[in-house]
């Protein structure tokens, strides 16, 4: 026969055992940092400028250009929690239409936590992870390679609070410059790079920190883009400047769906292993409450 104290007992180590399972088994297969359909993208303007062909100058003033960045995961990829995402960059002229610049990359990266898997880029995040830290992540997505972007402060981006990263230095990013079926790039030749001069790239993310997601990104290369001799450092010819800055809509977007996503995060990690818990540990609570005499037992 079941007494209000066993039933009690029976309910408490129920609801410890689920909270436990919840917690380690569930949550970590439920928060996977690139979930299925999980995808990343952001459409901007922002300026460019193009060294003359003929006679290799720069001009003084700057053409505006739409901005593409889409991050998806490619088909059947996901094998033993890593998969291969594909990160495509385009910018067009706003007027023609004509892509002026574009780069795709594919990565293998870990679903858990959005760093790289390969080796050689150990320690390199493609993506934030979940609960984001307030230290230095080395970002290798799109032309970036292994930047150590630097937490700065809190700051809050339409209604939503975030973590603000950034870096200035030293950006070579030759093998953004390949050229691709619409683009054909700027040709280099062995033993030459092409960087932001004076070591000038600049890039700012805005980061909601439970998720991990990107909010906003600024970025740009005031200095220009030059062909240099990597042997000896010399300048050889002018490439290009450009910057770019999330906005407007894009920004409300990535808010809007960040502030959901962020929101079910928290009640899986959060609010139902808490109330799990809570709950038995007071049925076990209850258990030690002194039991009332009846009548009977007190006559």
């Amino acid at each position: 026969m079941f007494t209000r104290k066993k039933i009690f007992i029976v309910a408490g180590i129920t609801l410890l055992s689920f909270s436990a399972v919840w917690r380690f088994a569930l949550v970590p297969r439920w928060t996977e940092r690139i979930p299925v359909n999980w995808e990343w993208r952001s459409d901007f303007i922002g300026v460019n400028a193009y060294a003359d062909p003929k006679t290799g100058m720069m001009p003084n003033g700057d053409i505006t250009g739409t901005y593409t960045h889409a991050i998806t995961i490619t088909p059947n990829s996901r094998r033993f929690g890593s998969l291969e995402l594909q990160d495509r960059f385009r910018i067009k002229d706003v007027l023609t239409g004509t892509t002026t610049w574009e780069y795709n990359v594919s990565a293998q990266v870990a679903t858990r936590t959005g760093a790289h898997t390969r080796k050689e880029y150990e320690g390199d995040y493609f993506l934030f992870p979940r609960n984001v830290e307030k230290k230095t992540y080395k970002l290798r997505l799109s032309y970036l390679k292994g930047i150590p972007v630097t937490f700065q402060r809190e700051e809050d981006v339409k209604g939503l609070a975030t973590y603000l990263f950034a870096y200035r230095g030293r950006g070579e990013y030759t093998e953004a410059y390949a050229g691709t079926a619409e683009y054909p790039g700027t040709k280099v030749q062995p033993g030459q790079e092409i960087k932001c001069a004076n070591d000038q790239l600049v890039f700012k993310v805005w980061v909601e920190p439970v998720t991990g997601e990107m909010i906003k990104i600024e970025e740009n290369c005031n200095s220009n883009d030059y062909i240099y001799d990597i042997a000896s450092g010399k300048q050889l010819a002018a490439v290009d400047r450009w910057a770019g800055e999330t906005a407007g809509d894009d920004v409300i977007n990535r808010v809007d769906t960040v502030t959901k996503e962020r929101a079910k995060l928290l009640r899986i990690t959060r609010d139902i292993p808490v109330g799990l818990l809570a709950a038995g540990l007071l049925c076990f609570g209850l258990v030690m409450l002194p039991r009332r005499s009846s009548k009977n037992e007190t006559a």
